[in-house]
């Protein structure tokens, strides 16, 4: 999976939780993007079955891209507080973390997982 589709289906999550409602306006601004940039991944994640736009130019997570943004949050969340337990400066953990939730294999984060639950780090 692109590693936009990630970022983008969970930066709609997190705005959604936050907000309530997700417009093109709001994802522009959280990445720093044009419109028209966000218009053709919206396009394209419409397309791909991620999301669905209403006639208020809302947009909503289907099933398909509510799991995928949930996964990739806790795939972020997991390695982000690995990382700020094992003493690495919270922003520093957060850009990490941002950058390994894409890369980071199922068996890995199982094994991150269990590491988090035994309640300390080596």
């Amino acid at each position: 999976m692109k590693k936009t589709t990630e970022d983008y289906l969970k930066t709609i999550r997190l705005l959604q939780k936050r907000h309530g409602s997700v417009r093109s306006a709001a994802i522009a601004r959280t990445f720093g993007v044009s419109r028209p940039t966000v218009s053709n991944i919206v396009k394209r994640l419409v397309a791909e079955g991620y999301i669905t736009m209403g006639a208020d130019h809302c947009i909503d997570l289907t099933e398909k891209g509510l799991s995928v943004a949930e996964e990739t949050i806790e795939r972020n969340r997991t390695i982000r507080d690995l990382l700020i337990r094992l003493g690495v400066d919270r922003s520093v953990a957060e850009a990490d973390a941002c950058e390994m939730e894409h890369a980071v294999s199922e068996q890995s984060l199982s094994a991150l997982k269990t590491l988090a639950l035994r309640g300390s780090v080596p």
